[in-house]
């Protein structure tokens, strides 16, 4: 064996060592790299504080799934978990209450909300998805407070949207509290990124986020949909060497073709939360490497069935 040879095998085992340790660090810091964690500030004194968590996230259905935790400060606060006031907690949810009422003397317990997110599967690995999450909290006024402009509802909106729509019943005796909101979402497989604002009249503290697959969840789904197109090929290669070659056939390829019909399913199936057939991804690379599998099948099948044939005449 030549130096060079030698020297050839020894970098590729270090650089496959490499690409592994590298994998595996990845691998261990990416939830810092994935995570969104957003704050806001209160001035004062008296003022709630909004921790808030997005728990889950359904791309099926177009849901995600939160809790919100009220920490009560200053004034409006007997202790950390009971509020010295009847605080009304509003929130844009589509499912379950819009209106917590946590009575004054009472522990605040966290409650759970349900938005809409706004996105299509169909272009997997790389569907990008957005979603508002809108917060008042109001407690009684001392003195009566100065009426606000009630929020007005755009009659041609999108009938399934979540705007958090404050009406003149929710103010009536009643202030919007400040809120210091701690926000935070870490999902395996997604990617958070957004931006907490405040409307200044209402005190109404609005997150809107931007989510898409996490950088390791599109580099796995890309590897495998380059595997599953790579065994195609090769199958196609080999169907068509046996086919061209004369004499006796050998029957490997129609063994192999016959289990990556079913192999690729199932291949298919271990993309990190991969939607049903149908999408961007399977146009690319399962849909074409199913068709070649089959018909390398099918045609490797009457090809033996015809020498089979000739065969028999010529005996």
């Amino acid at each position: 064996m030549g130096v060079f040879a030698k020297v050839f095998r020894v970098s590729s085992v270090l650089a496959v060592i490499l690409v592994y340790f590298t994998v595996l660090w990845m691998g261990l810091t990416e939830e810092s790299r994935r995570s969104l964690t957003v704050e806001s500030s209160a001035a004062g004194n008296d003022f709630v504080i909004a921790n808030v968590r997005i728990t889950s996230v359904d791309t099926a259905q177009g849901l995600v799934h939160g809790r919100i935790r009220l920490v009560p400060m200053g004034r409006f606060a007997i202790d950390k978990t009971t509020p010295a006031a009847n605080l009304t907690l509003l929130v844009n949810s589509i499912s379950g209450k819009q209106k917590t009422i946590f009575p004054k003397g009472e522990r605040m317990v966290p409650i759970e909300f349900t938005g809409l997110l706004s996105g299509t599967q169909s272009t997997y690995p790389f569907d990008h998805y957005t979603t508002d999450i809108e917060v008042v909290i109001t407690a009684p006024a001392k003195k009566k407070p100065a009426s606000l402009p009630e929020d007005k509802i755009d009659e041609n909106a999108d009938p399934l949207a979540t705007t958090l729509i404050v009406g003149a019943n929710d103010l009536e005796e009643s202030e919007p509290v400040p809120i210091k909101e701690n926000f935070l979402a870490s999902i395996p497989g997604f990617k958070f990124d957004g931006t907490l604002t405040e409307n200044s009249a209402y005190k109404l503290m609005q997150t809107a986020i931007l989510m898409r697959r996490a950088n390791n969840v599109i580099g796995i789904s890309l590897i495998i949909m380059a595997t599953m197109f790579a065994l195609a090929v090769s199958i196609v290669r080999m169907v068509l060497t046996v086919t061209a070659s004369p004499g006796e056939m050998n029957l490997l390829p129609l063994s192999l073709s016959i289990t990556l019909i079913f192999g690729l399913p199932a291949l298919r199936s271990i993309q990190p939360g991969v939607p049903p057939v149908g999408g961007f991804s399977d146009y690319m690379s399962f849909i074409w490497a199913e068709i070649m599998v089959s018909i390398s099948a099918i045609a490797l099948t009457w090809t033996w069935i015809f020498r089979s044939k000739e065969g028999v005449k010529d005996t």
